[in-house]
C-alpha cells in the first residue's frame, strides 16, 4: 500500500515527538563549565557542583584543565556558562591590571562577571627535592622553575613571590619554566626542573605523589616578605588571600622539622550575567541543601559554609544564587547584591 505525502509526514512527526518525549535529555541545555587540571580544588569543588546541579536538572559539563584567568575572562564574553575563579582577576579585570593589563576590553567583560559562592582552596606549595641542596628562597639563584602555565594567575602570584622572598627576577636571576599543569608536576618528577611551584589544597594527592619515591620539603616565605611593605600587601589586602602554615609531616616524605609559611587563598564558583536565573537558582539551592555531602566529599570541603561562601567575594552574585540566598536567610554583604536586584 503506498502512502500520501501527507500521510508520511504525518507518521515522521508522530516519530519525531515520541523521540522528543521519550528522551527529553537530548533537547536539554548543557552548561559548559572550565575548571583547572583534576586534583586540585578548583576542579573538585566544580565537579561536585555541578553533580548537585544535574539533581536539580541542571547539566553541567566539565572541561578540565583550563586557565583562570582566561576561562574567567571568556566567561564576562559570554562564552562559557561557568568556572572557577579567583577573586583577584575580578579586580584586575575591572582596573586592567595584572594579568589583564593588556586587555583593552577588560573593564568592560568585568560587568558580567558574577560569584555564586566563595571558598578556602589551598596554598601556594614551593616543593623542592631533598637532596637538591636548596633550603631557602635565596637558593633559588640560577634555577630551573616550574612557575605555571602560559597567561595563568598562579604563574604571576609566583613571580611576585619569588621577587618578594628573594629580590630574584625571572629570566635574570632564575629560569622560569612555563607549562601547563600536568606537564609541570612531570617535569618535576622528571628531575628536569628544579623548583615546583603549585597552588593546591594542602593534603593534596599530588604533591604526596613526591614523597612515595623521593624525600622532599616545602621552602618557607622568608620573614622579610611577611612585613609590612614587602610588597606582598599587593596579594594580602585582597579578601582571598591569607598566610598560611603547613605543619611538618603534614606529607609522606616531607622532610621539614618546622613549620612552613606560604601563602592561602580562596578561590570561587562563578558564572555570567546572561545565565538565566532559573538555572543559576535550582543548582545552587540544591548544592547547599547537601552541604552536609558536599563538606564530606573532601577535607577543604568542611570549612565551606554560611561564613566563608562570601568571605572572598568581591562582587555580584548571580541574580539566581542572590534569590536563593535570600530566601534561606544568608547574610549577603552589600558588595555581592547584584545590579539585578538594586
Amino acid at each position: 500500500m503506498k502512502l500520501s505525502i501527507a500521510q508520511i509526514l504525518r507518521s515522521t512527526l508522530v516519530a519525531a515527538a515520541i523521540t522528543f518525549f521519550a528522551y527529553p535529555s537530548m533537547a536539554q541545555k548543557i552548561y559548559k563549565a572550565d575548571v583547572g587540571s583534576p586534583g586540585g580544588s578548583s576542579h573538585s569543588m566544580m565537579v561536585t557542583y555541578a553533580k548537585m546541579a544535574k539533581r536539580a536538572g541542571v547539566e553541567i559539563q566539565i572541561n578540565s584543565g583550563k586557565t583562570l584567568t582566561v576561562s574567567t575572562y571568556q566567561a564576562g564574553k559570554g562564552k562559557i556558562d561557568f568556572y572557577t575563579g579567583v577573586p583577584f582577576f575580578y579586580k584586575a579585570m575591572k582596573k586592567k591590571i595584572a594579568m589583564y593589563k593588556k586587555k583593552k576590553d577588560a573593564p568592560e567583560v568585568a560587568k558580567k562577571i558574577r560569584y555564586i559562592f566563595s571558598y578556602p582552596a589551598g596554598l601556594t606549595h614551593f616543593l623542592v627535592y631533598e637532596n637538591s641542596g636548596i633550603r631557602s628562597f635565596k637558593d633559588f639563584k640560577g634555577k630551573k622553575i616550574f612557575l605555571g602555565p602560559p597567561a595563568g594567575g598562579a604563574t604571576y602570584e609566583a613571580k611576585v613571590q619569588i621577587k618578594v622572598g628573594s629580590g630574584y627576577q625571572a629570566g635574570k636571576d632564575y629560569q622560569g619554566v612555563i607549562l601547563n599543569w600536568g606537564e609541570g608536576i612531570q617535569a618535576m618528577k622528571d628531575k628536569k626542573i628544579d623548583v615546583l611551584v603549585r597552588p593546591i589544597q594542602l593534603g593534596s594527592a599530588l604533591i604526596e605523589q613526591f614523597g612515595l619515591t623521593n624525600k622532599f620539603r616545602l621552602i618557607s616565605l622568608p620573614e622579610k616578605a611577611l612585613k609590612k611593605g614587602s610588597g606582598l600587601e599587593e596579594f594580602l589586602n585582597e579578601p582571598d588571600y591569607m598566610l598560611t602554615t603547613v605543619q611538618p609531616n603534614s606529607y609522606k616524605g616531607q622532610m621539614n622539622t618546622k613549620p612552613v609559611v606560604q601563602l592561602g587563598y580562596y578561590l570561587f564558583i562563578g558564572t555570567q550575567s546572561m545565565i538565566p536565573q532559573d538555572v543559576v537558582y535550582k543548582a545552587t539551592k540544591k548544592f547547599w541543601e547537601n552541604i552536609k555531602e558536599v563538606q564530606a566529599t573532601a577535607k577543604y570541603m568542611e570549612e565551606l559554609d554560611r561564613k566563608t561562601a562570601f568571605a572572598a567575594v568581591n562582587g555580584p552574585l548571580h541574580i539566581g544564587a542572590y534569590k536563593y540566598y535570600k530566601e534561606a536567610g544568608f547574610d549577603i554583604p552589600a558588595i555581592a547584591i547584584p545590579p539585578e536586584a538594586k
